[in-house]
């Protein structure tokens, strides 16, 4: 019993020995070794073609038996990688760092572990270094080496010509890259100084007030210790277009009848003109020659109008110099519209006439009233001064023959007069 104790005790750490020395312990990579990498200071000069290399030492088990990986990293971020053994199920060493972005320029040779270089740019200096990864474990490291890259002397952007408004202020860029960096400066066509109110700065030309005396060729001149280069460019000195004319609306048209939108521009070089309706260009395959017309000074004439005619026409003016649009509201209206506008003019007429009819009534009874109370207060005063009332009365021998006849006509005349004031003020009154 004892003896079967021991032989247990014995099988159970050989066991565990196994275990541990198979998964505990990690792997030695002694045997594993870059031989040649990088030189530590390469110098290039730009759009070279270039091969860094990458030589290693590894044996066929570590290829059969484990996840090998041969990786370039610049500045220290992983620029390419590349897979040499068996890929192992437990590794993610592709998702553990980010890759710099592909460029078919840069390529990793899996036979020889070189990076290559189609076309070297500025942007391509920086450190470099070669590795060997096993089972996500950094194997072995090459020295790193630092990459220059002498710059090549170009213009960054190429200049170009321009279009200056005249009487503006205006720039003009010129602007070099190289190692080292280069000078640049200006001139007129065949080195003849700049003119007046223009300067350079540092590579700028500066046009304080751009006139036409300033029209012609400059050229800019970079240069350095490779050597010189230089371009041409043609400034032109123009005016923006601008509207003399501008269309003006809404314009409402009968159905059948012409539309006429005036569109005029002035500008140096003379800017052309373009219509548009609901912002698309009228041609003629989207437009009846017959109806539509295109004046020389740029108006619009639109014959026999229809209501698919109707839209918003937008004027675009433009030139060398730039561009601007303006529009304009067409309003189409039917024939069955205009009776029916013509109809309701006819009622508003009306309504006005019957109102001034009715202000003219009540302006004459309001008259003929005044009238009436009018007579009725000298009615009142002839009473008041009869020849039975007042001193008179006292001295009738002083009156004449005729006084007390000439006053009873007077009062029969007011009597009638208020009578028929009265009758005219009763029809007043019946007509309201």
């Amino acid at each position: 019993m004892e003896l079967n104790g021991r032989r247990l005790l014995s099988c159970g750490l050989g066991f565990f020995c196994l275990i541990f020395c198979c998964y505990a312990v990690p792997l030695s990579f002694e045997d594993v070794s870059i031989t040649k990498g990088p030189q530590s200071a390469i110098t290039i000069k730009e759009q070279s073609s270039l091969q860094l290399p990458c030589e290693y030492q590894l044996s066929e088990d570590y290829l059969q038996k484990n996840s090998v990986i041969l990786r370039w990293r610049k500045d220290n971020k992983t620029l390419r990688q590349v897979e040499l053994g068996r890929m192992s199920s437990t590794t993610s060493e592709p998702q553990l760092e980010t890759m710099l972005r592909e460029d078919s320029r840069v390529s990793l040779v899996k036979d020889s572990g070189s990076l290559q270089f189609n076309s070297v740019l500025a942007s391509d200096a920086g450190q470099y270094q070669c590795q060997l990864v096993i089972e996500g474990s950094v194997a072995a490291s090459s020295v790193s080496g630092v990459l220059t890259v002498i710059e090549q002397l170009k213009f960054m952007p190429q200049p170009t010509s321009k279009n200056l408004e005249l009487g503006t202020l205006s720039k003009v860029h010129c602007k070099a890259q190289g190692t080292p960096p280069p000078q640049v400066k200006w001139t007129r066509e065949t080195q003849l100084p700049l003119p007046a109110n223009v300067t350079d700065q540092n590579g700028t030309l500066i046009f304080s007030q751009v006139t036409n005396e300033q029209r012609g060729q400059y050229t800019c001149i970079a240069s350095n210790s490779q050597g010189q280069i230089s371009a041409t460019v043609s400034i032109n000195v123009v005016v923006a277009p601008k509207f003399s004319v501008p269309p003006e609306g809404p314009i409402e048209v009968q159905e059948t009848g012409t539309a006429v939108i005036h569109c005029q521009a002035i500008g140096e070089p003379k800017p052309t003109i373009r219509w548009d309706k609901d912002l698309t260009y009228l041609n003629e395959n989207n437009t009846d020659e017959e109806r539509f017309t295109l004046m020389e000074n740029g108006t619009l004439e639109i014959r026999n109008v229809r209501p698919e005619d109707e839209g918003r026409y937008g004027c675009t003016i433009g030139s060398s110099a730039g561009l601007k649009r303006e529009d304009v509201l067409l309003v189409v209206r039917s024939s069955k519209s205009a009776s029916n506008s013509i109809v309701t003019r006819i009622i508003i007429v009306i309504i006005c006439l019957a109102f001034l009819y009715f202000v003219l009534v009540l302006g004459l009874k309001v008259w003929y009233r005044y009238r009436r109370h009018l007579g009725k207060v000298q009615l009142e005063e002839g009473h008041v001064q009869s020849p039975t009332d007042g001193p008179e009365h006292d001295h009738p021998e002083n009156e004449p023959c005729l006084t007390e006849a000439n006053s009873s006509k007077n009062l029969k005349s007011k009597l009638r007069e208020s009578t028929i004031l009265e009758q005219e003020s009763q029809v007043a009154d019946d007509i309201v």
